[in-house]
């Protein structure tokens, strides 16, 4: 008997070819887009601040809750609003001068568009970390 195929939503494809999104914060539309290859180029030692810290968080419990996400990002806030705003293509001081609101609506959807990018460098920085563990007498 034939199985019937379940194609899956293109909206999930789409989502995944074109991770970029577009909000509307403080009257405004913004782009919140994925970080590119040139951007870790470019920024890598930022990004690379950041994914240390997210290691750091992870290497007690090999996950990272959403406690230690939010005192991750207060602790480094300076850093956490440099890394949007280029991923926004906006000054630090637009980040600063949002409502609450708007300032974690920006910061959730930074993070919906760039985890999947800082969660591939925390396991290449895991993996590197396991590789010089084992090569050690």
């Amino acid at each position: 008997m034939a199985e019937k195929v379940i194609q899956k939503e293109q909206q999930d494809d789409l989502a995944i070819l074109m991770p970029n999104r577009e909000i509307s914060i403080a009257g405004e539309t913004i782009t919140v887009r994925e970080y590119s290859f040139k951007d870790a180029l470019t920024i890598g030692a930022e990004i690379e601040q950041f994914t240390v810290l997210i290691v750091a968080a992870m290497n007690e419990s090999n996950k990272l809750t959403i406690e230690q996400a939010d005192a991750l990002i207060i602790d480094n806030l300076t850093l956490v609003n440099s890394l949007i705003s280029i991923a926004i293509n906006k000054p630090v001081s637009f980040i600063e001068s949002l409502s609450y609101t708007d300032g974690l609506q920006l910061l959730d959807w930074w993070w919906v568009v760039n985890s999947a990018f800082f969660m591939n460098a925390v396991t290449r920085r895991i993996i590197r970390q396991n590789a010089i563990n084992q090569a050690k007498p």
